[in-house]
């Protein structure tokens, strides 16, 4: 079978923001691999189809550097087990999102002792570094990579058309367990002069959050596709995100930043630190807070859109030193 020296990065899911930001840079060859089922669950034979396709993937292309992005932890293992038997000289990037170091991936990471099985290892900020290595990760593996702010395609503006005459933001949403919906909704309420689209897939709230009760001024928009998300996105008066978590980054507020588009941002330590400028910070549990910060973000929006471009700039340039040494690292372990 033919050797093909290539740079890979997979990702068990539709579409990430973090991965296609950083593909110019590293130049890796990015795969999306489709979930196959949609209910949790089902969830194990969705994983095992997907490492089917991801060995199959590898024993294809036989990539030098192979990243995956985490979680979900067997797409390391099925990385781990090609390497060992296949390709010894492989190198393996673990790009560990915030929510793998949560309660919920806890059982699976035990000791970190697979995770530490993987030649390089990225975390998102330095809180999240600090976590890491108090849960066991090798502190010279570990690199912090923050995400880069979202490269922005104006040409999408005309794809999706919106029909709406008042001030609206928009609220992408994974609907997981740290995402308040019941208190944006309840928030909503108290300003029935602002639209509030929630974008996202509806399926993925089943069993978390009640979507019976929706206000007038919210508006579901299910999954879009890129473009549709995108033109939304570049249309909205200013974007929210929240949650309940005090380590997450908030991949939105990354979005928000490449985009240029005020932000309504939960108030933890980290929001603040990494995205000190063009944000109105909320208490994440309160109606009235959100509501008032909500209005706040609309009447500042202007303002606060040319705080965004400045932090837009810092961000880039800090993220290409970040990058470049993650670069170094990588080259370095290719040539032991």
């Amino acid at each position: 079978m033919k050797t093909k020296n290539t740079e890979m990065f997979i990702a068990w899911i539709k579409f990430q923001r973090r991965a296609s930001s950083m593909q110019p840079f590293f130049n890796f060859n990015l795969q999306f691999i489709l979930p196959i089922f949609q209910q949790r669950k089902l969830k194990i034979f969705d994983y095992f189809g997907k490492g089917i396709e991801t060995l199959w993937m590898l024993l294809k292309r036989r990539p030098k550097t192979l990243w995956v992005q985490l979680p979900p932890t067997p797409l390391l293992n099925i990385a781990l087990i090609y390497k060992r038997f296949f390709n010894k000289n492989m190198i393996i990037i673990a790009d560990c999102h915030n929510g793998l170091f949560s309660d919920k991936w806890a059982r699976f990471l035990g000791n970190c002792s697979t995770l530490n099985k993987a030649d390089l290892i990225l975390v998102h900020n330095h809180v999240i570094e600090r976590i890491a290595i108090e849960r066991g990760v090798k502190a010279s593996k570990l690199l912090v990579l923050e995400t880069k702010p979202a490269y922005k395609n104006t040409q999408n503006i005309s794809s999706y058309n919106l029909n709406i005459q008042t001030p609206w933001i928009l609220m992408p949403c994974a609907f997981a367990i740290d995402e308040p919906i019941s208190v944006v909704f309840e928030a909503a309420k108290l300003i029935p002069e602002i639209q509030i689209l929630i974008s996202g897939d509806t399926r993925r709230a089943v069993g978390i959050h009640d979507l019976n009760k929706i206000p007038e001024n919210v508006t579901l928009t299910g999954y879009l596709s890129e473009d549709d998300y995108e033109s939304l996105f570049i249309q909205a008066h200013a974007i929210l995100g929240l949650t309940t978590e005090s380590h997450i980054q908030l991949s939105v507020a990354n979005e928000a930043t490449g985009f240029e588009k005020p932000m309504i941002l939960s108030d933890t330590e980290l929001l603040r630190d990494l995205f000190n400028k063009g944000a109105v910070y909320v208490d994440t549990l309160s109606p009235m807070s959100l509501a008032e910060g909500i209005k706040t973000a609309i009447l500042n929006k202007d303002s606060l859109a040319e705080d965004v471009r400045v932090l837009k700039i810092e961000r880039n340039k800090k993220w290409e030193m970040q990058a470049t040494r993650t670069k170094e690292a990588i080259k370095k372990l290719s040539l032991q």
